[in-house]
């Protein structure tokens, strides 16, 4: 079965991990020695940044939509996995909203137009979430 184009929805997707990365790679330390918001807040970018590259060879909906799903997992167990309480609620709000968020564009590229009209506002919120993971990360 020939694979879909991405749509103006999965672009998008790669669009917000790429406003997300934006700095969150500022989480990163150069001290030898790194605290566990350090080490989460880089485990984390480091998880977007290897999904935005993955995800630029990708022609196609499906497998576009099959890498940010298997991202929200590996978000979601790293955020679960955070010491610091700061970080992992900053990261747990922006997996929550980031899985919401692949999910609502397979819906809308399924024809389901309510979803379509998620994707907007929970686009939104993971901007959001960003703001509030580079903030606790040190951005």
């Amino acid at each position: 079965m020939p694979h879909r184009k991405k749509t103006t929805r999965v672009a998008a997707l790669v669009l917000v991990l790429a406003s997300a990365a934006l700095g969150a790679s500022a989480c990163s330390s150069s001290a030898p020695a790194q605290s566990a918001k350090t080490t989460s807040c880089t485990d984390f970018a480091t998880l977007i940044a290897a999904a935005i590259s993955g995800n630029n060879g990708a022609t196609d909906q499906a497998t576009t939509l099959k890498n940010g799903q298997a991202l929200a997992q590996s978000l979601t167990q790293e955020a679960a996995a955070a010491t610091d309480p700061n970080a992992k609620t900053a990261m747990a709000a922006f997996a929550a909203d980031y899985t919401s968020l692949v999910a609502a564009i397979g819906k809308a590229d399924a024809g389901d137009k309510a979803a379509a009209a998620d994707v907007t506002t929970i686009s939104a919120k993971v901007t959001t979430d960003s703001a509030s993971v580079k903030s606790v990360c040190g951005n």
